[in-house]
């Protein structure tokens, strides 16, 4: 067996051509986009529409959620055994979910049922069951779900970070699905009046990648969702407003052997100007097997199984965020070289080298997301929700390529603020909480889930 002392390097990526696509405009606003795919035997649609966590009212968070799963529970004609059984006949994978900034109702088929399969779509979005026998289940699944959650670190690590970001009242400080206060209260009629004012074709998106003829495709269309009518009031804008300045927040986890960490602070709308800049500078520190975190907290010190970083933007500004779990003993260590790797990244250019490993690894894997239909439809989901240019993917690698050091360092700069990361990490109170203070990484508060009894001796919200 040969053995080599270095790690191979990569080739020249070969050229990639996102395939070409048609957009079209109903009567009723909702604009259809086609992508036919000669050689597929498969179909996926995909229906966005701006019925999102963005576009519901803080009293009812969890709304948009739920409203979107009940979709697939039945339809006025059909309960819920019937529709599951027209899903079977026609091979339909079929789904319905919300994101912060939209809700998407989508199936996958062989192409020969797309008119069958765009009827019962039509049918679920046009004409919902929305049954409340089914809407208690799914809160009722909702609420253990929150509460198993509270018994995972990590899931109980990110909900406490976003709380502890963004100020009180701001919608980004819970999460999309909803929080216990909110759900408990929700009723069916919520969820029916969520879906009679939000799931209107104005403004909404139909997106159909496959083995597909245009014409017959949209003749189809016209037949199912032609006669379809509304606009909804859109999503409610986001002001991300940060809860303060710098600070460390402890979560306790009594008895836990392992902490999660999480370091962060607000980062970049969807729309910003930065992005593949913020991209590559990211990779470089956290998003790629070998980055800066992973490389020292894993590969040198052994303290993690992997960190990464990365920022989520949305229509506003979701959060910038570096994470990793540790065991109890070394939590202290590991947020000095988690701050330190997040705010040295601002302290000067990368090396050529790095910032070339991380460009090769953003352009090496860029063609994976559409090897199947479902990724191509998918795919176009960022050019409708947030009308990014038509030619965004023929031109993301060459975006790519474009960024140089400096380019990392100056965004580096821009948008990681030393004085405003939030240090939270989720564990052992009892143990973590003087090495805290006496490490002086900021003001240490502690933080409890909501809902929940608050420890002896604990302090902060």
């Amino acid at each position: 067996m040969t053995e080599t002392a270095t790690r191979p390097v990569p080739g020249a990526p070969r050229a990639y051509h996102f395939p070409p696509f048609e957009r079209h405009a109903l009567d009723n606003g909702l604009t259809v986009w086609l992508v036919p795919l000669q050689g597929r035997a498969l179909v996926n649609v995909h229906l966005v529409l701006d019925a999102g966590a963005a576009a519901e009212d803080a009293a009812r968070a969890g709304i948009a959620s739920l409203t979107a799963q009940l979709l697939v529970t039945g339809t006025k004609r059909l309960d819920a055994t019937r529709f599951a059984e027209a899903t079977e006949r026609l091979g339909l994978e079929i789904g319905s979910e919300s994101s912060w900034d939209s809700a998407r109702a989508s199936f996958g088929a062989l192409s020969e049922q797309l008119e069958p399969a765009l009827a019962l779509l039509a049918e679920m979005i046009r004409e919902p069951r929305l049954e409340e026998r089914e809407f208690e289940r799914l809160k009722a699944e909702r609420l253990a779900d929150i509460m198993q959650s509270r018994a995972d670190p990590g899931r109980l690590a990110d909900e406490m970070f976003i709380r502890s970001l963004y100020a009180e009242g701001v919608a980004y400080a819970r999460p999309a699905a909803g929080g216990p206060g909110t759900v408990a209260g929700l009723n069916i009629e919520d969820a029916r009046a969520h879906h009679a004012t939000h799931y209107r074709p104005g403004s909404g998106h139909l997106i159909i990648a496959g083995a597909v003829e245009p014409d017959s495709a949209m003749k189809a269309v016209r037949e199912q969702f032609g006669a379809w009518n509304g606009s909804g009031p859109g999503h409610q804008l986001v002001e991300p407003t940060a809860a303060g300045r710098r600070r460390v927040v402890l979560v306790d986890r009594p008895g836990s052997v392992q902490s999660e960490l999480r370091v962060g602070q607000v980062g970049i709308d969807r729309a910003d100007p930065r992005f593949f800049r913020a991209l590559v500078m990211s990779t470089l520190l956290g998003g790629m097997f070998w980055s800066r975190l992973n490389r020292r907290l894993r590969e040198e010190l052994g303290y993690t199984y992997g960190a990464r970083a990365g920022f989520d933007p949305r229509r506003s500004a979701g959060p910038f965020l570096a994470s990793a779990a540790v065991q109890t003993e070394v939590t202290v260590a590991a947020i000095r070289e988690l701050l330190g790797l997040v705010e040295g990244i601002r302290e000067a250019p990368p090396a050529d080298r790095e910032l070339r490993e991380a460009k090769d690894f953003l352009i090496g894997i860029f063609p994976l997301r559409f090897e199947t239909t479902g990724g191509l439809a998918s795919a176009i989901e960022p050019l409708a929700v947030y009308g990014l240019a038509d030619d965004y993917w023929q031109t993301y690698r060459a975006h790519i390529e474009a960024v140089s050091t400096d380019d990392v360092h100056r965004t580096a700069r821009e948008l990681i603020e030393p004085d405003r990361l939030v240090v939270l990490l989720s564990g052992d109170a009892a143990t973590l909480r003087d090495p805290l203070g006496d490490a002086a990484f900021g003001p240490v508060e502690e933080l409890r889930p909501e809902g929940a009894a608050a420890p002896p001796g604990a302090s902060g919200a």
